[in-house]
């Protein structure tokens, strides 16, 4: 497994594909954050080290869609260049190809958010003033990231299966998306007009977690029920994704 591991991680950290988009995304941090000082120098004494790295807590339900990216790279278009069949006909067993490109994916989006937020801490505490709160906003944002990680695992695992399961790379893409962020919306419709249980299972959808996450700050319960619905999550779309992988004819 190490060595399917190290391949993976090879083939993924050598291509463009990661840094540029890395590079956009560092890009539109750093015109957040210009923004924001460019309204603190024309008067706006409201924007502190506080206020503006709290902002980043509001916006978590991305990470819930950065595996759209994670994935596509380290999935690669594989059943277009027809690499997967490869894999197989070598003799590597299905469960140590999928667990290795989920486990590859996590890596690679970890290591980006953990760029990503480091910067843009950085940017919050040398371009603003602090005002006797920043151990609040630490403690904010730790918070939020303790409740974020699981949930976003399980959104990485959502999106593998996708991936490994619809041989379309774009189709794949818009099945992700539409089971993380359509399928709540349909839920609160049904919720409404149906009945409240469905209501209730949205509640546990990883993007309305993630959006209700900041609401619900120092309420460490919450937390546990992020770990206990994103880890259950993940399980399970491990379990879904490897059953039907192992069936899967891939030509």
């Amino acid at each position: 497994m190490r060595n399917y591991l190290t391949a993976e991680c090879y083939k993924v950290f050598r291509r463009r594909y990661l840094y540029v988009t890395l590079l956009v995304v560092l890009a539109l941090e750093g015109l957040l954050l210009w923004g924001c000082w460019f309204t603190l120098v024309n008067g706006n004494t409201g924007m502190d080290f506080y206020s503006v790295l709290v902002t980043a807590a509001a916006m978590l339900t991305v990470g819930a869609y950065a595996p759209l990216l994670t994935c596509d790279m380290v999935f690669s278009e594989q059943y277009k260049q027809n690499t997967l069949k490869n894999e197989v006909a070598y003799g590597l067993t299905r469960i140590r190809i999928y667990l290795g490109k989920l486990a590859v994916s996590a890596l690679v989006s970890l290591l980006a958010a953990a760029v990503m937020l480091g910067l843009y801490s950085a940017g919050c505490w040398l371009l603003f003033p602090h005002n006797g709160q920043d151990g609040t906003a630490l403690l904010l944002m730790g918070y939020c990231l303790a409740g974020a990680f699981p949930l976003w695992l399980a959104a990485q695992g959502v999106t593998m299966v996708c991936y490994f399961l619809v041989r379309n790379s774009t189709l794949a893409a818009f099945t992700a998306v539409g089971l993380l962020g359509v399928v709540p919306g349909i839920l609160q419709v049904m919720g409404l007009l149906v009945h409240p249980v469905f209501e209730t299972v949205r509640q546990l959808m990883p993007t309305v977690m993630l959006e209700t996450l900041p609401d619900m700050a120092f309420q460490w319960n919450y937390i546990g029920r992020c770990w206990l619905v994103g880890l259950g999550l993940l399980l399970l779309s491990i379990a879904v994704g490897l059953a039907a992988f192992e069936k899967k004819e891939i030509h």
